[in-house]
């Protein structure tokens, strides 16, 4: 089942999503923490082996103890591995230098709010419903959303917490009840962190450029190993493969596309750069996934 997820989930995080996260076992770490049960062990291996996830001390996970809203917002941005030094300043007044860049980083996508327009609150402790909020949005769930069975679900967390129920990433507190203002401990985060990318490790479609070609300085060619699944398309398409440009001057972008297209056999994808990403006049190398394709289109 393929939902389209944003770019950066796509692309940035496709190391930790496929690379890692499929065979989740043979990347698990030996953790220095003693607090952590067979309960949590997996996850927490495999968050401290990618770099996720620290503990309170050099050997206290703190399983047990709430998870404060700074210290999710933390997780998460370093689990989407977003760019928390160049993020805009999100304006909140309650934040502190190991916090900062990552609420700022979330915030600039959209994924998580203040609990007042200049105040973020990160020694709070974080809710489970603000806990769906998060994962919900930092993923994109939100098409496999599905009617709970819970009565304390109501109000702005109900969308969330219908995503995370229907992706089956957790079943609530009991068969009712969701626990939607209670905190989230660390472990419990861990978990469903764990879960929710192991969700869209399984559901993610990520297709494989076999090879590549620069058709001219506003063109280029992606040949696929296998044809594209029917109910995408080619902008869509387009969107799943990570392209960066790296000038001859050291300078790199990522370019912004003003058309795509798929052949009939769904093999070959054609993009066509918006004109500030044309090639028009510049050498370096084009990257394209594991791909580098070189070009000089400057004047001879």
């Amino acid at each position: 089942m393929f939902k389209t997820l944003k770019k950066f989930v796509a692309t940035s995080t496709v190391a930790l999503l496929t690379a890692t996260a499929i065979v989740p076992t043979a990347f698990a770490a030996e953790h220095p923490f003693t607090d952590v049960n067979d309960r949590y062990e997996e996850a927490v291996s495999f968050l401290y082996e990618n770099e996720i996830i620290n503990g309170k001390t050099e050997t206290s996970f703190g399983t047990s103890l709430n998870l404060t809203r700074g210290d999710a917002a933390v997780i998460l941005a370093n689990t989407l591995m977003l760019d928390t030094e160049n993020a805009p300043d999100a304006g909140f007044k309650d934040l502190n230098a190991r916090v900062k860049g990552a609420v700022n980083a979330l915030t600039a996508e959209g994924i998580v709010s203040g609990t007042t327009k200049d105040t973020f609150s990160p020694s709070v402790p974080l809710s489970r419903g603000a806990m769906a909020k998060f994962l919900n949005l930092g993923f994109y769930l939100e098409d496999f959303a599905t009617e709970t069975p819970f009565t304390d679900v109501a109000g702005v967390f109900a969308p969330h917490i219908e995503a995370l129920y229907g992706t089956e990433i957790t079943s609530g507190k009991t068969p009712t009840k969701f626990g939607t203002y209670d905190n989230i401990t660390r472990g419990e985060f861990a978990n469903l962190l764990y879960k929710t990318i192991l969700f869209v490790s399984d559901n993610m479609y990520m297709p494989i450029a076999q090879s590549a070609n620069i058709v001219n300085p506003t063109t280029i060619e992606i040949k696929m190993d296998e044809a594209a699944i029917e109910d995408i398309t080619a902008e869509e398409l387009a969107e799943l493969f990570y392209v960066d440009i790296e000038f001859k001057d050291g300078s790199t972008v990522q370019p912004t596309y003003s058309k795509a297209t798929i052949s009939e056999d769904r093999m070959t994808l054609t993009v066509e750069f918006a004109e500030v990403s044309s090639l028009v006049g510049k050498a370096g190398t084009l990257y394209i996934d594991d791909l580098e394709l070189t070009f000089d289109f400057e004047a001879k």
